[in-house]
């Protein structure tokens, strides 16, 4: 009689479940990891400082993970599915363990899972909670509704194991809704377990955070096998002074002597100890010589230390190094490319190339740096040569975001004319997107126009997080065919800024560029635009200057100004505007971006000095009347622009209207002359494809119904099988 009982107990468990809708396969797993927990004893192979595996830990169920902590002693692996998300975390304690999903890396408004196993019954523990301000206590709570559901979890002497899943967006407003954005991962843990019922304990100080892209595809690995190689360009013990709070730092490197062409397939950073703080961005650049060159100058260049890459005694010919091989900046961990694209490394017996860093320190700490980054490259050449060009706004005091600004959006236009001039007939192919930006930097996308109709973006990213500047694969390559055009859109915030921000190398100003890795490799380098000059000083309410007509200002913006004497003939000197458009690599750039930064009062590029002084302060107004003899600053600064209808119509003007256009080589030289251009009309490009807030989901509708129904069916058979025992 007894199996005959079992058999209506676990007929009855299957019809309740079903009517419950619950997830037959999930009710299964627990049920078997119940019985196996309860069944196990622990044996010697539970004694080990890592998690334990079985055959449910299938290498390629986990395809992205990360170490979120510095010593790995917290680890997350997640695969995202369709419409839900999949995630396992391993921690080194044997009480619990948190994770959460927050918007600006805080316990505050953050979406928590807590889990853990109970030391005593060895059941997994799950809880969806979240955060609430400091005010309201130290520890998250409970949420009403569970939007999480827990696949298993296990515990050994050293760790704890949760996995878990929900679906992207859960229509919660306690959760957060996980899309392909940069989401700031919260994690905590506690060497004890929560007492349900009781007061949540507080996990002190083993807590972080790490900011991450969920929604991307796999990441490709590190290429390996015996044709694959290394060079490492690095500082040797180079010394940051205690008296500047930023510096540009570049040192020439001899490449390795190749007997032919080698392609580089991948790189990744190598901070020097404790001074990731320290490292802004690092760029390797080509140095263009030919036989005319005095190689053994460039020899005796790579064994010097190096020197300030923008100060007076800089040498003349390092000049040459100009365009961009790799470029690196905060937060990113470099980029593995796929199989099939490698940048080139040149076969020259005399290659050189220069490593500029660029060091952050504000503190004013003395220290001591090794950084610099590890090339991968190999013999054995990629199918398609990629180059990588940039497209964007012109680095440029013209580049204008008002004060006091929600949202603010500014756009760079690559042009119709230039992708047909520089790309082949069949097109590019795009591989990744590296979105970049400073601070005030909160929303970024690189749309895609093709014949009046705006198609998907490239890359987009509307909670961009300046201190995790990872590049962006795509699932798959994209074509941008020679007609396309390209708009970067940067949206910024400056609610806490009570001056107008301005473009610029310095944290402080900001820039609104994408970093597009491509094949077949081409000539293009970069595809800016900018206000026009004219059009911008109108825009802004200054119609005329003292001294100066508009067509000498916008001489003096694009290409200098010439200083005259009664003795000597006229000599050119440097623009009074530091930007050469089109050349946001210029050295005399850096250097005066560097002294407007030591000059720097809030967040204008305004200086004390003459030097550091833009043209902005050294234009006074005539016309119109009511702002004759201020200086055209002076004028910015006191523009009401807290009045939303005021900010509205000069962001509709400077992103909608008219565009100054470059198309640059990789030469310098412009593919085609600079023109002014209206802004495309276009069809806006809208994802019917979106997900869209759902209730809790297990399973996928369809897999669930079919085992529901599957199993309903065979209630009627299982009932005369049960009969016949009777």
């Amino acid at each position: 009689m007894a199996p005959i009982i079992r058999h209506l107990l676990v007929l009855s468990l299957l019809v309740a479940v079903i009517a419950s809708g619950d997830d037959l396969l999930d009710e299964y797993v627990r049920h078997v990891d119940d019985v196996n927990r309860i069944s196990e004893k622990p044996n010697k192979s539970d004694q080990r400082s890592t998690p334990k595996r079985n055959r449910r830990d299938l290498p390629n169920q986990w395809t992205h993970s990360e170490i979120l902590d510095n010593v790995g002693d917290v680890v997350l692996r997640w695969q995202p599915r369709h419409r839900e998300i999949l995630f396992r975390v391993e921690a080194r304690t044997k009480g619990y363990v948190a994770i959460g999903f927050s918007p600006d890396g805080g316990k505050e408004h953050a979406d928590i899972v807590m889990g853990w196993v109970d030391d005593r019954s060895l059941r997994a523990v799950l809880l969806d909670c979240h955060g609430v301000p400091d005010s309201q206590g130290s520890v998250p709570i409970k949420d009403e509704i569970d939007n999480y559901t827990l696949m298993r979890g296990t515990q050994n002497d050293t760790h704890t194991v949760i996995e878990f899943r929900r679906v992207l967006d859960t229509c919660d407003p306690n959760d957060y809704v996980l899309t392909a954005d940069t989401v700031v991962v919260i994690w905590a843990y506690h060497d004890q377990d929560p007492r349900l019922g009781a007061e949540m304990i507080y996990h002190g100080d083993k807590r972080g955070a790490q900011s991450l892209h969920l929604l991307g595809p796999p990441p490709i690995p590190k290429a390996r096998g015996a044709n694959i190689r290394n060079w490492d360009v690095t500082l040797q013990n180079f010394e940051f002074k205690d008296n500047m709070n930023t510096m540009y730092w570049c040192k020439i490197f001899k490449a390795p002597t190749l007997q032919h062409k080698h392609h580089i397939v991948g790189y990744e950073p190598l901070i020097g100890p404790n001074h990731t703080s320290f490292v802004h961005h690092m760029i390797l650049h080509e140095c263009e010589l030919d036989y005319r060159d005095d190689f053994a100058k460039w020899e005796r260049f790579s064994k010097e230390n190096g020197q300030l890459c923008y100060g007076a005694s800089v040498e003349p010919e390092w000049e040459k190094c100009l365009t961009p091989l790799v470029a690196w900046a905060i937060g990113s961990k470099g980029e593995n490319f796929p199989k099939h694209v490698g940048l080139p490394l040149a076969a020259k017996k005399n290659a050189f190339y220069m490593l500029e860093v660029h060091f952050d320190n504000p503190s004013m700490r003395k220290a001591q740096d090794t950084s610099g980054l590890r090339l991968h490259y190999t013999s054995e050449l990629r199918e398609n040569e990629g180059g990588i060009f940039s497209t964007g706004v012109v680095l440029s005091t013209l580049h204008f975001i008002p004060p006091y600004q929600r949202e603010y959006r500014t756009a760079g236009y690559c042009s119709m004319d230039c992708t047909k001039e520089m790309f082949p007939k069949e097109g590019i192919h795009v591989v990744s997107v590296m979105l970049h930006s400073h601070l005030a930097g909160r929303k970024l996308k690189l749309r895609h126009i093709r014949a009046g109709k705006e198609l998907p973006p490239l890359a987009q990213d509307d909670h961009y997080d300046f201190n995790y500047q990872q590049s962006r694969a795509l699932s798959q390559d994209v074509i941008i065919l020679p007609g396309d055009g390209l708009v970067t859109e940067c949206t910024y915030s400056t609610v806490g800024r009570n001056k107008p921000t301005f473009g610029g190398y310095s944290t402080k100003e900001e820039m609104c560029l994408a970093f597009v890795l491509h094949y077949p490799r081409t000539e293009l380098a970069g595809c800016y635009s900018m206000p026009p000059i004219k059009y911008f000083f109108k825009i802004l309410g200054a119609y005329k200057f003292y001294g100066k007509s508009m067509e000498q200002v916008e001489e003096i913006f694009l290409h200098g100004e010439t200083e005259t004497s009664p003795v000597t003939p006229p000599t050119p000197v440097k623009p009074l505007f530091p930007y050469t458009p089109g050349d946001e690599m210029s050295p005399e750039a850096n250097r005066r971006a560097i002294i407007a930064l030591q000059n720097a009062k809030d967040y204008t590029i305004e200086g004390d000095s003459q030097e550091g002084q833009t043209l902005f302060d050294k234009l006074i107004i005539e016309e119109p009347d009511e702002f004759r003899n201020k200086s055209f600053m002076d004028h910015l600064q006191d523009i009401q622009f807290n009045e939303s209808l005021i900010t509205e119509k000069i962001e509709e003007y400077f992103y909608t209207s008219l565009h100054l256009t470059f198309c640059r080589k990789r030469d310098d030289s412009l593919a085609i002359k600079e023109s002014i251009i209206t802004f495309p009309n276009f069809t806006v490009y809208s994802d019917d494809q979106k997900v869209h807030c759902s209730l809790k989901l297990k399973r996928s509708p369809s897999f669930s119904v079919s085992v529901s129904a599957n199993l309903m069916a065979l209630i009627p058979a299982v009932f005369l099988v049960l009969q016949s025992c009777l």
